[in-house]
């Protein structure tokens, strides 16, 4: 029989195996806190993931109030809504219980020990890459590393949800295990890597997550395809006896049956007189053809060859990946058509000499993911074939990828699959939310939903060894971010740097004896008539966002200017993301009696989770 002090509530009403509602016993218990349950099965782990207030108000009180302006003394309490996660069993696997829990069950907080024994928190600082504090909890959260690199990761948020610190949370640990890394740098923000952090505010968060600010210049290698400055290398890519079929992946436009004709034509007839041969040699080869098709393959060939990336030797892969080394490909100032034919040919260069031993297992980071291996019917890469097959193949040869987008809609869908590991952040887009339910395993209803709610640098995380998605406040960097956005009101970084002042808000009323409300309209002063500005169509829109929990004004007009913005910070057109909302409230969310089961965004809506949870609940007055 559990201590009545450790007691924080006790289940009551109908009682199920998956879930069940207590009544709260004090008012320390926070949303997402891990609890335990005895069941005749074993300890039962469960998460809170919802509190409400019950009180005796009813309508007609409140509506008298609103008329003598008396507050009566109102009696409350707190009820809680907790998902069950489950039990070990004596062979170590997650268990579900299969029966019911008994009404009056005493709940009580669970310990540290038995939430990471079900959790499967079983890494430690000596195997695990520490990410940050489980949320709610001062317990520290490590992935196991081998599980990271072998089984592919991707890490997905909105424009500012804060994907890249995470990823450079996950670099810096990958660098203190001396896991060899290629990052494809799209926008040389991770140069940063190798500054400590001096942000004021962030060393002060630095005690609460147990880490202290240093510089991982030592393990850094830079390179980019546009030369050398400073400590950058030159990337160049080897170009010596490229076969038709490499040639044709590698160019942006596709020749037609024809021109394939003449490229492997060419290059039979080359390989006749020459061993070895170079971009060059093929284009005078192809000019040698009879065939009127051989004008667009020169054109192709002679792009490609413009990019000035290829010579006979190429950067030696072995130079690339090093044990204990994290190699930047630094692409700020690089063409888009360029990019691609970099990452392209580098990550084949790479697998290759991977599969044949040549250079040790490392991990590939790919940001900005979505430029380089888009999903069919968004976009075309040359990146995208080779990128597939490393997430398809790459675990069994020792080659870990690791995706970074702000659109996981945008990015293939049979990449996202392979990968085990996934950190997710906060994103809203529902096309976006869509493609993550789609790809992302062991999201229930109630997790899904807390996606478009989680506060910056908070990450839902999924994979490697965990049993379930957890709640994660991702740890501060020990090196400065290269990621944040730049001040443009001349300021400075030190003004933006400093906390926020929060202003005070007005002093809630006394629910006893409270003043009485003046009900007489003021003779002195004309009515203010507010203009109606609003069409249909907006307030149709300001109703499905804000039942989605995307905005919470009812002012149409303020709604549209939010979702605009948002809008606008994903580089979406403005007019096809608020048309998308008019026609699911045309479609389905009614004003009366919405549509729900039919809704492809139900999943994600509040309004439905919340008549939901109000259809399974019964209080006892």
């Amino acid at each position: 029989m559990p201590q009545k002090e450790n007691v924080v509530g006790y289940i009551y009403g109908d009682v199920g195996s998956t879930d069940f509602n207590f009544a709260v016993n004090g008012q320390n218990l926070r949303k997402f806190d891990y609890i335990y349950a005895p069941h005749k099965e074993g300890n039962i782990l469960a998460q809170i993931m919802d509190i409400r207030e019950i009180s005796d108000l009813k309508f007609e009180d409140a509506t008298m109030m609103m008329h003598s302006g008396e507050m009566p003394t109102i009696r409350t309490s707190l009820s809680a809504y907790a998902d069950v996660i489950g039990y070990r069993d004596k062979k170590g696997l997650l268990q579900s219980p299969k029966s019911p829990f008994g009404s009056g069950t005493a709940i009580m907080l669970a310990n540290e020990d038995l939430i990471r024994h079900v959790l499967g928190l079983s890494a430690s600082k000596e195997n695990g890459a520490y990410l940050g504090l489980l949320k709610g909890h001062n317990l520290k959260v490590f992935l196991n590393v081998d599980s990271l690199v072998q089984k592919h990761i991707c890490i997905l948020a909105k424009t500012g949800g804060g994907k890249s610190y995470a990823c450079g949370v996950l670099v810096e640990e990958m660098m203190k295990h001396k896991i060899p890394m290629v990052i494809i740098d799209t926008h040389g923000e991770y140069h940063s890597l190798t500054k400590p952090n001096k942000n004021r505010k962030d060393l002060k968060n630095m005690t609460r997550f147990d880490v202290k600010n240093k510089s991982y210049s030592s393990q850094i290698n830079e390179y980019s395809p546009i030369g050398s400055r400073g400590n950058i290398k030159h990337l160049t890519l080897k170009g010596v006896n490229l076969k038709a079929r490499e040639i044709i992946d590698l160019l942006s436009a596709k020749l037609s049956g024809p021109q394939v004709g003449v490229l492997y034509q060419a290059i039979k007839e080359l390989k006749e007189y020459k061993n070895v041969y170079n971009l060059r040699d093929i284009i005078d080869s192809v000019n040698r053809s009879k065939s009127n098709a051989r004008w667009n393959v020169i054109a192709s060939l002679e792009s490609l060859d413009s990019i000035g990336v290829f010579n006979d030797t190429g950067t030696n892969t072995l130079d690339i990946v090093r044990n204990g080394k994290c190699t930047l490909i630094n692409m700020k100032g690089v063409p888009p058509d360029v990019q691609e034919v970099v990452v392209a040919r580098l990550t084949k260069e790479l697998f290759d000499d991977r599969k044949a031993g040549k250079i040790p297992p490392f991990l590939m980071i790919v940001e900005e993911a979505h430029n380089y291996c888009p999903e069919k019917g968004v976009g075309k890469a040359v990146s995208s074939g080779i990128l597939r097959t490393v997430a398809s193949e790459g675990r069994k040869f020792g080659m870990g990828l690791c995706i970074v987008s702000q659109r996981p809609a945008k990015v293939d869908k049979n990449i996202i699959s392979q990968c085990n590991t996934n950190i997710i952040l906060k994103v809203t887009n529902p096309n976006d939310l869509k493609a993550i339910i789609q790809s992302v395993e062991g999201l229930t209803t109630q997790t899904y939903r807390e996606i478009q709610r989680l506060p910056i640098g908070v990450a839902l995380i999924s994979g490697s060894g965990l049993q379930m998605p957890v709640m994660t406040e991702i740890r501060t960097r020990e090196t400065n971010h290269g990621g944040k956005s730049v001040s443009i009101s001349g300021k400075g970084e030190q003004q933006i740097s400093q906390e926020p002042r929060v202003p005070k808000g007005p002093a809630p009323p006394p629910r006893i004896n409270a003043p009485p409300i003046k009900t007489e309209p003021d003779t002195k002063t004309e009515p203010i008539v507010k203009t109606e500005t609003a069409t249909d169509k907006a307030k149709t829109v300001n109703r499905v966002a804000k039942r989605l929990g995307w905005v919470e004004s009812n002012d149409p007009d303020e709604a549209i200017k939010i979702l605009t913005k948002e809008a606008e910070k994903m580089n979406e057109n403005v007019y096809k993301y608020l048309e998308s909302l008019a026609k699911l409230g045309t479609k389905f969310c009614f004003v009366e009696n919405p549509n729900c089961p039919s809704c492809p965004m139900s999943q994600g809506c509040l309004y439905k989770a919340t008549h939901q949870t109000q259809k399974k609940r019964f209080f006892k007055r």
